[in-house]
């Protein structure tokens, strides 16, 4: 481990960047118990001031694959939704819904995360999940099972990576953002082509498209929304890039009034009432938000490639009631096989 300390560690005048194969190996060591606490804790230091390159990623992200337990999704082909782990503390998730609304325009997704992950420490949409009345699904049949029934399924880190998600309490001990925060969202468990990108600083924009081509992801969708996730801003323009040729930009409603409060500080059970109270075609100030973040998923899933066709699909979908049946189906599934 000395040996990739004293090449990224040295100073802005002298570090170097890792080749794949030491970027690789150096994390193997992190992973496998090979390296101190202060060798970790100085490495990942070094590698957040000096920035990791593309190559060093690569091999970041290929040495966490080394221990996932894969499930293969091919027959149902999902939208991945790659949205940083360490959740929300500025906002609130209307994902949870959006994902059903989605679902229920014959759209297939799949999530993966954990929990209480730093820098934010935030509020994640699967917890939301959890106060709606879900239950973490282990098994891979019982993952494909909730996958084909409901058009959703969600793969927490403890079952994909039980290493990986071991390796959290150093992580929370260091308390910062580390490379492992950029990998670990692309790391593809589901074995899918198609990925939905959340993310924050637009230097990564690039190395996305590029991690999630070596990842496996043929049609790379990359938005800079809410707190770096997946939602589109509800109170204006969200840009969207993808690996193909187009781009695009979502706009919110003019003069709703109410997206001014996607803002407030709430707690996760009030999230969770907010999600199902709009799943359940209530009047509701965030409606047209999930909508709108439903009509991305939509898009990104390849169901239309016109996002006022998605929106149109998004609010079919809630007022026939299917929306509704997909969460209700997802909750009942992931309680029978938690």
């Amino acid at each position: 481990m000395l040996s990739y300390l004293k090449k990224v560690g040295v100073g802005k005048k002298h570090w170097k960047d890792l080749s794949y194969q030491e970027a690789y190996e150096a994390n193997r060591k992190i992973i496998n118990g090979e390296a101190s606490d202060i060798q970790i804790g100085a490495f990942w230091e070094a590698i957040r001031l000096k920035y990791a390159s593309l190559e060093e990623l690569t091999g970041f992200l290929d040495s966490l694959k080394e221990d996932t337990e894969f499930v293969d999704t091919s027959d149902f082909k999902p939208l991945d939704l790659a949205v940083n782990y360490d959740g929300k503390d500025k906002s609130f998730h209307i994902l949870p819904a959006s994902i059903f609304i989605a679902c229920g325009a014959g759209a297939k997704i799949v999530g993966h995360g954990n929990e209480n992950v730093p820098s934010k420490n935030g509020i994640t949409y699967h917890q939301v999940l959890n106060a709606m009345g879900c239950s973490y699904i282990k098994c891979k049949d019982e993952l494909l099972k909730a996958l084909e029934i409901s058009g959703f399924s969600f793969y927490h880190q403890k079952y994909y990576n039980p290493k990986l998600s071991a390796l959290l309490h150093k992580r929370r001990e260091f308390g910062l953002r580390t490379y492992i925060n950029t990998v670990e969202k692309i790391i593809n468990p589901f074995k899918t082509t198609k990925v939905l990108v959340g993310f924050t600083h637009s230097n990564y924009l690039e190395k996305y498209i590029q991690l999630g081509y070596h990842s496996g992801f043929k049609d790379i969708y990359v938005v800079k929304g809410l707190e770096g996730g997946v939602e589109p801003f509800p109170d204006k323009e969200t840009k969207i890039q993808t690996n193909k040729i187009i781009s695009f930009s979502i706009l919110p409603k003019e003069n709703n009034e109410n997206n001014i409060f996607y803002t407030r500080n709430i707690n996760v059970k009030e999230n969770a009432e907010i999600c199902i109270s709009v799943l359940k075609n209530n009047d509701s100030p965030f409606k047209d938000w999930a909508i709108l973040s439903a009509g991305l998923i939509i898009v990104a899933s390849g169901l239309t490639s016109d996002m006022k066709d998605a929106v149109s699909m998004a609010e079919e979908s809630l007022k026939t009631g299917t929306a509704l049946e997909s969460f209700e189906l997802y909750r009942s599934i992931s309680n029978k096989c938690s």
